[in-house]
């Protein structure tokens, strides 16, 4: 039960219901568990693998775009919200989660543990997830948080109260969710930032967890068990010597907090001094006091003013941002040492100078049932690709909600529905996104729009009942909804808000050529919200303004190699694109599309007079047809022995006339015997 939900009793003049904001019972986390025993065989729970990880992930944090690549293609996998939790508390059964939710918690860990520099090696044993599933469900039953559970607890198990002795606890979260918040280790108790400590230890090799979502009887909470046999091993190789949070080189917004550490084993702390700048300007600093007994011996401190007591998102910045390191007087058997770093955060939704994306180039005139082939740039750190061939259709879709096409897809939360009658902009229906409950709501089109220069997001928008901490966003996804891009967003009012639907018109401009996923997010960041299911965010009208749609028909996957082969099957327009795969398994964004257009017949073209050698330069006069306008057309060149064409002048045909002749004139006048073709694409 929310019995920290505190009602605020805003009224609505004008509406015969009272609306409200409520304050929502934020996550929170114990202390973590100091190291209680070393089990010494490390063979003692082999024959209880729950597998192994698929991937053991290396990242060069040097190189931006393999970090956002590694961020936006892998760490995006453990984005899985619904554990499908088997369990019920009013009747202590633990139950469990779905095989892959528990996959993308240990997904989650080994990507920070590559992140920072450690074995990413994490597998999921199943005694430890049986045992952790019990801790879960005594915290959420009780709706407190301790690693010495009493007997008298409801739900009380010795399996559980064993799990909640070795495994850091959150209630509030669950699953990847809690994953983050232990990196974050936010809170007065957690100033030595134990759960990240353990999370990022060398030679953990197996975990458990166990998760219950929020439901009716309590909170959501999770049991991440972090102490294995493996502990007393000797320390595995490390990117660097030391392990730090966030660690040098490149590190996503999303995953750096309010508090950073330093981690070297058997290290002595207590008179070191840390300094932080930032683009080269000093910033003031809070160390924390230094504690020992979880995992490696550590430093913690952070920028001052920075809040510790939550889980502060860091700020998106506008562009990257630097931040150089030093920590000195770190006593190492007996020796004073220093250390330097620089970490550059930013934002891997935000392109680099070193981003290169998997771009089409050959005929724009291919024709049906021929073979044609097109290459595509390499993407760093690639081990597969995927080509897709579309068809291109004008857009002229005005999503009004009246009738459902099934063309949208929503993810809501009980107690109200996404499409509502008598609500509508020019009729009786409208889409409709409310928070129930604290959590994210969407509506995603599952239409590929591909934009132009000129291309629009046009929709009707109506914000009412909402704080400024829920958010209406118009997001795009280029990687077929892995990754969201905020295109358009609005917030909340505190109060009743707009009268009446809006117009709102989004370029997109920015993305073309890209084939986009659209979706509509109602999002919350903390504090306050409106639970009514009336209040919210409603939408209608949703149309794409002098743009076209993707309709993928032919795929095909190139595991080596930078080409591919496209045999159209029909004549009409068709757009060609390539995204790259990386770690064998996990795919990255589209590139940009090549716009073809596939015609019935193969272009004629002849040479219809003998070259003309007056002048400077050769002039060779030819006839098209069955050619496409706008094709380009190329004269190539090459000796009577060489088999090499090299091209020495062009033509774009805007328009072709049947039995009209063209020229070409090359620069120069060959000294030697040469031959000549024409090419068109």
């Amino acid at each position: 039960m929310r019995t920290a939900w505190v009602w605020l009793g805003l009224v609505c003049l004008g509406f015969q219901q009272q609306y409200g904001a409520i304050s929502a019972q934020p996550c929170s986390l114990g202390e973590a568990p100091l190291r209680l025993e070393v089990l010494t065989d490390p063979r003692q729970y082999q024959t209880r693998l729950a597998g192994t990880p698929a991937v053991l992930f290396v990242v060069d944090t040097t190189s931006r775009e393999e970090v956002r690549n590694f961020f936006n293609g892998v760490y995006s996998e453990s984005e899985v919200g619904d554990p499908q939790w088997a369990g019920d508390v009013a009747t202590c059964s633990a139950g469990t989660t779905s095989a892959d939710f528990r996959d993308a918690v240990a997904l989650r860990i080994n990507w920070l543990r590559a992140l920072a520099g450690v074995p990413a090696w994490i597998s999921l044993d199943e005694t430890y997830n049986s045992k952790a599933q019990r801790a879960a469900l005594m915290i959420s039953a009780n709706n407190a948080v301790s690693h010495t559970p009493p007997a008298t607890w409801s739900c009380y198990t010795t399996d559980g109260a064993e799990a909640a002795g070795k495994s850091n606890l959150a209630i509030g979260s669950c699953g990847p969710e809690s994953v983050l918040m232990y990196m974050r280790d936010f809170g007065a108790n957690n100033y030595a930032v134990g759960h990240r400590r353990w999370l990022l230890y060398p030679q953990t090799r197996f975990m458990g967890t166990g998760d219950v979502p929020e439901h009716t009887d309590g909170p959501a909470s999770n049991a991440l068990w972090i102490m294995d046999s493996y502990g007393s091993q000797p320390r595995p190789a490390t990117r660097e010597q030391y392990v730090a949070w966030p660690p040098p080189g490149y590190v996503p917004y999303q995953v750096v907090s309010a508090r950073w550490s330093f981690s070297y084993p058997k290290a002595e702390f207590t008179a070191a001094t840390v300094a932080m700048a930032s683009n080269g300007v000093p910033m003031a600093v809070t160390i924390e006091p230094v504690r020992t007994g979880y995992g490696e011996n550590t430093v913690v401190w952070y920028l001052a003013g920075l809040d510790t007591s939550s889980a502060t998102e860091w700020p998106r910045p506008s562009a990257d941002v630097s931040w150089t390191v030093s920590i000195r007087n770190v006593q190492i058997s007996g020796v004073n040492h220093e250390f330097y770093y620089t970490v550059t955060v930013f934002d891997p939704g935000t392109a680099g100078p070193d981003t290169v994306l998997p771009d089409v180039t050959g005929s724009a005139f291919p024709v049906v049932g021929r073979p044609n082939s097109y290459s595509y740039t390499q993407v760093r750190g690639a081990t597969g690709y995927q080509w897709m061939a579309a068809r291109r259709v004008p857009w002229t879709i005005v999503e009004d909600a009246e009738v459902d096409r099934g063309d949208i897809v929503s993810k809501t939360s009980a107690g109200y529905q996404a499409r509502v009658q008598w609500e509508g902009y020019g009729g009786s229906t409208a889409w409709h996104l409310a928070h129930t409950e604290p959590v994210d709501q969407w509506l995603l089109y599952k239409r590929i729009v591909l934009p132009g220069q000129k291309t629009i997001l046009q929709y009707k928008s109506r914000l009412q009942w909402a704080t400024a901490t829920q958010q209406a966003r118009a997001q795009v996804s280029v990687d077929a909804g892995k990754t969201w891009q905020d295109v358009d967003s609005q917030v909340g009012t505190d109060g009743m808000g707009v009268a009446w639907f809006e117009t709102r018109s989004v370029s997109l401009a920015s993305f073309a050529d890209r084939p986009l996923l659209i979706r509509f997010l109602y999002h919350y960041s903390g504090e306050s919200y409106y639970p009514q299911p009336q209040a919210g965010w409603y939408l209608d009208n949703i149309t794409i303004v002098d743009g076209e749609e993707l309709i993928p028909e032919i795929t095909g996957d190139v595991g080596s190699g930078n080409s591919f082969e496209f045999v159209p099957p029909e004549s009409g327009d068709w757009g060609l694109a390539v995204r790259a795969q990386v770690y064998g398994q996990y795919w990255l964004e589209w590139g940009r599309t090549k716009r073809v257009s596939v015609s019935s017949n193969e272009p004629v073209l002849r040479f219809i007079a003998a070259p003309n050698f007056a002048g400077p330069g050769v002039q060779l006069e030819f006839s098209a047809s069955n050619a496409p306008s706008g094709m380009s057309y190329y004269l190539e060149m090459t000796s009577a022995l060489g088999n090499t064409w090299t091209r020495v002048s062009s033509a774009k045909l805007e328009e072709i006339v049947p039995g009209e002749r063209y020229r070409f004139t090359t620069t120069a006048t060959p000294s030697a015997p040469r031959f000549y073709r024409i090419v068109g694409e």
